[in-house]
This record gives C-alpha cells, structure tokens and sequence, in this order.
C-alpha cells in the first residue's frame, strides 16, 4: 500500500520479538517446520545406528574364516572372542572418526550457514549424509575386510557434512525465527524432536534388519536422506536479505572460519557509572557445559555395560532400556521443559521487579546519562518519554536458565550415584526412566550464551556450544570406557558410577563461578574498546566544563 500523511512513521507497532512469536505459533509455523526437520533427520540417523555394529561383527566374521578353518557345529559361527575383540576394534575406530569428524564439520558447516543462510546449509548436510550412506550401502554389499575399508574410509565425509552440522543448522535457524523470550524453550523443543526421532530410529532399525536383512536399513535411510534434502530445499526457513549481508560481512576470510573459538572469551562491559569490567561468564559456561556432558553424555552407556555385567541384558533389554530413555527424555524437552522455563523465568522476574523496587531510589542517584540532567529554564523543548519495551517481549529471565544449568547437574549427579547402588534388573530401569529429567542442561545453556552474545554473533556461539558438547562426548566414551574395563577387572563396576557423579559435581561448582554481566551493562567489542575506555565519562566532561566556567 502506498503510504500517505496518515501512515504512521513507524509501521504498525507490533516489535519484532512479537511478530516473530506469532509466526513461530502456528502449526507449519517456521519454528515447528524446523522441529519436524530435525525428528525427520534424527530419525534417519537412528535407523542405521543399531545395524552398523551388526554389520561389522558379519564383516569381522567373514575376515576370520577367510583365513581360518571354516566353521562346524551347531550355533553362532560368529561367535568367538577373536571375532568380538575384532569387531570392538572396528567401532571403536568408526565412533573416533566420527567424533573426529564432527569436530571439524563445526567449523565449516558453521562457515556454511554464514555464506548460504541456513536452508542451503541444511541441505549441503543431509545430501552429503546420503552419500555417505550410499558408500555404507557399497560396504555392506562387498562385506568382509573391503567392506569394513569403504565404511572406514567414507566416514570422513562426515567432515564436511554430517550430524553435527545438521543440528547446529536446525540451532541456528531456530534461534532467528523465534521471539528471544521462546529462544531457550525452543532450543529444548528441539532437542526434544531429535531424540524422538532416534528413540523411533532405533525401532525401526532393528525391526527392518531382523525381518528384510541387514542391508535394508542402510537403504531405507539412503531414500529418507533424499526426502529430507527436498524437505529442506521446499520448507527449511532461510535468512532475511539484510541478515544474510550482515553474515557474510563477518564471516570473511580465515578468522571468520575460526569465529566460535573467539566467542568463549572474556568481554569487557560499561556499567552504568561507566567503569568497565571484564566478564568470564562464557569461560565458565562452557568450562561447566564441558564437565556436565563429559558426566552425564556417558551415563546412558553406562547403564548397558552394567546391566549386561552385573544383571546379563541381552540386546533385547538393553534396547528396550536405550528406547525408554531415548523416548522419556525426548518427550520431557518438548513438552514439560517449555513449561518449567517459562514459569521460572516469571518467578526470576518477579523477584528480580521486587528487589529493584525496594532497593532502587532516585534520591543521591549520580546522573551519567544525558537525560538524566535537568534542562536550563527556556533552554530545552520538552521531549515526548522514551518509549520502554514491554518486559515479556525481552529476554529477562536469562538469569533462571543459568540457574537451570547448574541444578540439573546436581539432579543428573544424584540419580547417577543412586543407581551404583542397583541390585536388580528392574532398578536399571528405574534408573533410566528418571535419568532423562535432568535434561535440558545444553539447552539452557544455549540459551545463555546466545544472549551474552551479540546477534551477529549468534551463529558463532551457538557452534562454540556445539563444539564443547562434541569435545566432551569424544572424550568421555574414552575415558569412562577405560575407568569402567579397570573397575570391571577390580571387581568393583559400580564404583564407575560414583566416579561419574563426582565429575557432574565438579561442573556443578565450576556453574557458579559464571555470572551474567551486570543489569544495564554494555558489552564493549573488540574493535572499540581501547576507544570505549579512553572516552571520558559525561560526567566526567561535566566537571571539567565548570571548572573551566
């Protein structure tokens, strides 16, 4: 419509965070089109997750006997220590290149986002994850020694696309469609949609390689790539004109590429009496984030190894056991996660509204804005009040994720040292249906760092969150797995437990020490703040201009 002395200057009047809310709401809104997309990729990934260790106990069997007497008898040919010991080994090299693999996807799917916007980068992700299912197709096929080689080999892919990157996509798109108030809720809705989609994954994995053979999943997944690839072209959101140009403006050149290590860095901050601080909140979330996933990533893991020593579970329960948690933890993200986040943050509101009211007066207040000072008589023509946001349309409760953080740890710590003490089967269980409500902890933190950042930083510091989470998850299914094998040959796996729970204490304690920059602060960059510190304050440059008068 063409605009007229009656069009207000200033659009309709509905902010930005409102508008964003109101898109995100509805049923194919672009926040529930991004949920779908990561149940639709987490899903995928699931279905050839349980297959993958099957195949290569077939393909180790195969190598064995190709050098060995063939097999008589009654029972499992495959069956033999050499044979599990051979098959041990290949996951073990698989899960390390993966991990390895997903590092270093971080980077340049991040690095993607920032050129192509986030439905480019989607895309790039699942087209190259059906390529590589397409060489575990091959794989499967050819068997034995020059099967396990093509897996081994094409798993490298993964550097450039992969399940790391796909999820930092679906993060980083979901973050610019939603209001800041829903950010942290939605970070959670999500990660509750992904472990849906592999719990059900999970399922259907073992169910197509029991009944149409082990080659099935892997092809089942190669055409749900295809279709999750034209999901994403058709329906995966993608950036506004102006945000893109702000992207590829700061993502030139190498230091670009390496942004997410520059995030978790100590930031200088202008308080409102205009002495500039430095914060470390970011190097203690992540360092907390690091020991919590580092604790809580191998818990899951755990559980197995100790019900299948201690109680025998066969892969039947410890599917059932993986399927519950899976299930359990996904459906507490997305739908009782929202909620409690959205009553914590109105009871930090609250108290925070209440504090400020009781402690804050005007009387002796130093004035160190330029409104703050009264106007010389005639001097001045009086100004219409500066219009403030509305409380519920900020991010204002950025103070009870953090809190949400820490104390998930203590839950995750607790449940975890309680369930060393399982002396049945059925305790196991019980242990992984309460397990899953200490979620949300990445989440939350996600939510925090996004808002200690800048928005054109908000890509960045999303892959610094995912980059800590994947560090930990590497280290830790190494190291737990040699703590657990020396506990094991003591006698004594519980005490495996009681050791992961200390490392959740630690990251709980390291939590504390991360504090959210001051109320009213500003965040000086990089770039300006030998400028920001050498600018004398206005009053300041008051008292000086009546000295000199």
């Amino acid at each position: 419509m063409a605009a007229d002395e009656t069009t207000p200057l200033i659009g309709d009047g509905a902010p930005k965070d409102a508008k964003a809310t109101k898109a995100a709401k509805t049923i194919f809104g672009p926040a529930n089109r991004i949920l779908l997309a990561g149940f639709l990729m987490a899903f995928t990934l699931g279905v050839t997750q349980v297959p993958i260790i099957y195949v290569f106990r077939l393909m180790e069997c195969d190598v064995f006997y190709s050098h060995n007497p063939p097999f008589e008898g009654s029972g499992d040919r495959c069956h033999r220590r050499e044979i599990n010991a051979g098959t041990a080994t290949q996951v073990s090299i698989l899960s390390m290149t993966t991990s390895f693999s997903g590092i270093i996807n971080l980077f340049i799917c991040g690095y993607f986002i920032k050129v192509w916007g986030p439905r480019w980068a989607f895309v790039s992700q699942t087209a190259l994850l059906g390529v590589r299912v397409s060489t575990q197709v091959l794989g499967v096929t050819v068997g034995g020694r020059s099967g396990e080689i093509i897996f081994q080999a094409c798993q490298c892919i993964g550097m450039i696309g992969g399940p790391r990157g796909y999820q930092l996509v679906l993060n980083t798109a979901v973050s610019e469609v939603v209001a800041a108030k829903d950010r942290t809720a939605v970070f959670g809705r999500l990660q509750g949609s992904i472990m849906l989609g592999t719990a059900f994954g999970f399922l259907l994995g073992g169910i197509l390689g029991d009944i149409y053979g082990i080659r099935r999943p892997f092809e089942a997944a190669f055409f749900l790539y295809v279709a999750s690839t034209i999901y994403g072209a058709l329906f995966m959101p993608n950036k506004t004109a102006d945000d893109a140009k702000d992207q590829k403006q700061g993502s030139r050149g190498i230091s670009g590429f390496f942004a997410p290590l520059k995030v978790i860095v100590p930031h200088r901050y202008r308080l409102e009496s205009g002495n500039v601080i430095k914060n470390y909140g970011l190097i203690f979330l992540a360092l907390g984030l690091f020991l919590g996933v580092f604790a809580t990533g191998y818990a899951p893991i755990l559980l197995q190894m100790y019900a299948t020593s201690k109680f025998n579970f066969g892969t039947t329960e410890n599917g059932y056991l993986m399927f519950g948690i899976s299930l359990i933890r996904g459906l507490f993200l997305l739908f009782m996660f929202p909620n409690i986040i959205t009553v914590g943050r109105n009871w930090f509101n609250r108290a925070a509204t209440s504090e400020d009211a009781s402690t804050n007066t005007h009387e002796g207040r130093v004035p160190t804005n330029p409104e703050d000072f009264a106007a010389a008589e005639g001097g001045e023509v009086p100004q219409e009040p500066e219009l403030v946001p509305d409380a519920d349309e900020e991010d204002s409760g950025t103070g009870f994720d953090l809190f949400f953080v820490r104390w998930s740890l203590v839950i995750d710590s607790l449940v975890t040292f309680f369930a060393g003490f399982s002396s049945s089967g059925w305790q196991v269980y019980m242990a992984g249906f309460v397990l899953p409500f200490a979620s949300g902890s990445a989440p939350a933190a996600k939510g925090v760092m996004t808002e200690m950042c800048p928005p054109k930083q908000r890509t960045d510091a999303i892959s610094a969150i995912t980059l800590v989470e994947s560090m930990a998850t590497l280290l830790t299914q190494g190291l737990f797995g040699l703590i657990f094998a020396a506990f094991s040959e003591a006698g004594q796996p519980r005490l495996t437990f009681f050791c992961n729970a200390a490392f959740a204490v630690v990251g709980f304690v390291v939590l504390f020490l991360a504090r959210l920059p001051p109320t009213n602060s500003k965040r000086i960059d990089a770039e300006d703040s030998d400028t920001e510190t050498e600018t004398p304050s206005l009053l300041e440059q008051t008292a000086s201009e009546e000295e000199r008068e």
